[in-house]
């Protein structure tokens, strides 16, 4: 009687423990876990992404521009991103292509293609916000990387339960606040020599496929332009191998090339 009472409470930890919530690889605790420690696991989970297919809505708010619109995004790093906007009743309105070595950009209301080099300057003039291009297929990827070094480091620790870091970035302050759990960057600020906010990212309603994890809300602010984009997921896959890069332009759209 003994031996089968000990074989059931077995049984029934087993049980309790495999529906359980699984906790952090990780304490939140800057002592348990050094800043260099943390900043390569973060590191490492956002490498993990290789690939995303995606659909969902995109919001550009500017002085110049305004609006909503549907799309549907291939991603596949390290280095190309297909976009496709939306309007009304599933009308594609436009086609944006990234990759290392240009961009093209088609307008489909005027007809018009824009290709050339994917540096600042260029992707500035195609989007009103400013992007490098690797934040841009960071932010269609829901990861926001950490790119300074632990000299740069200026203070670490716990802040709403999340792990906080201020790094020297320049003559500027970059902090970032990042998820015990899902190791990924919820929230970052970069603030000038005064304290003024420059830009703000926020990522949020993260999901987990096996052990790669990426954010379907991210909202990137520039308070002092008034601009602001914001990308909401409807529907992830994460690492698949179905990524689709090809798009059709007209033989007759007019074509704006851009050094």
């Amino acid at each position: 009687m003994m031996q089968r009472s000990s074989f059931l409470l077995v049984v029934l930890s087993i049980l309790v423990s495999s529906c359980a919530p699984k906790r952090s690889e990780i304490l939140l605790n800057t002592d348990a876990t050094p800043p260099d420690v943390l900043v390569k696991m973060v590191k490492e989970r956002g490498a993990k992404i290789s690939s995303l297919v995606g659909r969902g809505t995109v919001s550009f708010e500017s002085p110049e521009i305004a609006g909503t619109a549907a799309f549907e995004s291939n991603l596949k790093k390290p280095d190309s991103l297909l976009v496709t906007l939306e309007g009304p009743f599933g009308i594609d309105v436009g086609t944006l292509f990234l990759c290392k070595e240009k961009y093209v950009m088609y307008n489909s209301l005027e007809n018009s293609v824009s290709t050339g080099n994917p540096n600042s300057s260029a992707i500035r003039s195609l989007i009103p916000f400013d992007l490098s291009y690797e934040q841009i297929l960071n932010a269609f990827a829901g990861v926001f990387a950490i790119p300074y070094s632990e000299k740069d480091l200026k203070g670490y620790a716990i802040e709403d339960d999340l792990f906080f870091l201020t790094y020297t970035c320049g003559a500027n302050t970059c902090r970032y606040w990042i998820d015990p759990k899902y190791l990924l960057v919820t929230h970052f600020e970069q603030r000038d020599a005064s304290g003024n906010l420059i830009v703000e990212a926020k990522a949020s309603a993260f999901m987990q496929q096996e052990d790669v994890a990426a954010a379907r809300r991210i909202k990137i602010t520039f308070p002092q332009q008034n601009r602001q984009l914001s990308i909401a997921y409807r529907s992830i896959r994460l690492n698949v191998t179905d990524t689709d890069f090809q798009f059709t332009i007209p033989p007759n759209a007019r074509v704006i090339s851009k050094p």
